[in-house]
């Protein structure tokens, strides 16, 4: 079986982070891990309800453990009691059988596994970050309201980037989250230009995709009626109930090949996404703010701000809907559903040359793009003039805003109402 993650051998390092460049900070947006259907639909195919996830209760939770065994790739060790606090109420799923909607004990030990993958390379082999956690500031934790997302940060950070062994016992998980109304990690639905273009693309994905999905109605005919983009259930609802069902290893009708289920994938993704490749309008309004917060941490990072003095690794959990948008500002979308525990990382570098060379503080600094662990060269940062001369993967900070700001809304309200 290959790696779940690309390793990075002491000649890539030396390359990537080369002794002349200072790592400053490091920023992670991923999409949470595994999880059960957000609703019940083909349940007479496929179970609704899946013995798979376990007790979570408020301001404490399990930490599922896992153990190495050749032979059994999910052996779970146990649990780890921890507790944590957030900033705002918790209502946690029901113990025992999964909720809908639920991060599964698959989906806890991908995000623990992308946790050890992030040590590996910031701690082990870069010695960025400190072995053991004891400094507070050290981590900045952010996460949509949703169950699945705090307890996929949480795996991430407690079950794979520091467990037990390297934080003390005093140690408190703070976990930012913002009201509904005020969230900048998925698309608000109080912005109303955006809801209206996301309501073109999908009438005009119902002309785009219609003779596909009448070869799908044809070949699930079994299993569903008559298969529409708006139909009981629709398409997405299909795709979400059995790309779920086989990440959780739970058996789907043999009519779901990989060629139905990647055609599926391409029509999902087409009508719920296309128009973030397409429109920057619609990635303006969509992530826009949120990438507002991502440079402003960049910027009192570069100033040498109190407030991020000690932060050095921020992470970010959220949605497909956060990481479709973002990968195509970013220039990484390859028109299929981003993948449970999708990540985006921004490394922010600083030069070591003299201070004399730079006009500004801005000028000795990088910043690197990876989308799953895949290094990006930004199409805005090609010109020689905008990445660093040895890297073309690392932008200049100046290109880097340039093509963040073109991103960001300069009247968010205004943008948004649908005049």
């Amino acid at each position: 079986m290959p790696p779940l993650f690309p390793s990075y051998d002491d000649e890539k390092i030396r390359f990537y982070y080369p002794d002349h460049l200072r790592l400053k900070l490091v920023q992670v947006i991923h999409r949470h891990g595994e999880r059960t259907p957000v609703k019940p639909y083909l349940e007479h195919v496929i179970p609704s309800l899946w013995n798979l996830c376990h007790e979570t209760k408020e301001l404490q939770s399990n930490i599922l453990l896992f153990q190495e065994d050749k032979d059994n790739q999910d052996n779970f060790k146990g649990y780890e009691q921890f507790t944590y606090r957030r900033i705002d109420t918790y209502s946690s799923p029901s113990p025992g059988t999964c909720a809908f909607g639920q991060l599964t004990d698959i989906g806890r030990k991908s995000m623990s596994e992308l946790g050890a993958h992030f040590r590996t390379l910031y701690v082990d082999k870069l010695k960025f970050l400190d072995e053991k956690l004891s400094n507070d500031k050290l981590l900045f934790l952010r996460s949509t309201d949703h169950a699945r997302t705090f307890e996929s940060l949480q795996q991430l950070v407690i079950g794979g980037l520091y467990p037990s062994k390297f934080r003390s016992n005093s140690y408190v998980l703070n976990i930012h989250t913002r009201d509904l109304n005020k969230e900048t990690l998925h698309q608000n639905s109080k912005c109303k230009r955006l809801m209206k273009l996301i309501k073109q693309f999908e009438e005009a994905s119902k002309l785009r995709y219609e003779s596909d999905l009448k070869y799908l109605t044809t070949q699930l005919k079994p299993i569903v009626k008559e298969v529409k983009l708006d139909s009981e259930p629709s398409l997405n609802q299909i795709f979400d109930t059995v790309t779920a069902a086989k990440a959780n290893k739970i058996p789907i009708p043999k009519e779901f090949t990989e060629e139905i289920i990647d055609k599926i994938d391409e029509i999902s993704t087409g009508e719920w996404f296309n128009g973030f490749y397409e429109t920057l309008e619609m990635r303006r309004l969509a992530m826009g703010p949120f990438l507002a917060d991502l440079r402003d941490i960049i910027l009192s990072k570069v100033n040498n701000m109190p407030e991020t003095e000690d932060l050095k690794f921020a992470i970010y959990s959220g949605h497909d809907s956060t990481m479709a948008p973002l990968i195509a500002t970013f220039s990484a979308f390859d028109h299929r559903w981003p993948k449970f525990n999708s990540h985006l990382t921004l490394e922010l570098f600083e030069s070591k040359e003299e201070k004399s060379l730079f006009s500004s503080a801005q000028d000795k600094h990088y910043v690197r793009v990876k989308y799953n662990d895949k290094i990006l060269e930004l199409p805005a940062c090609q010109n020689d003039d905008k990445h660093h001369p040895n890297d073309k993967s690392l932008c200049t900070l100046r290109a880097f805003l340039t093509l963040v700001d073109s991103h960001i809304p300069k009247d968010y309200i205004q943008e948004c109402s649908d005049v």
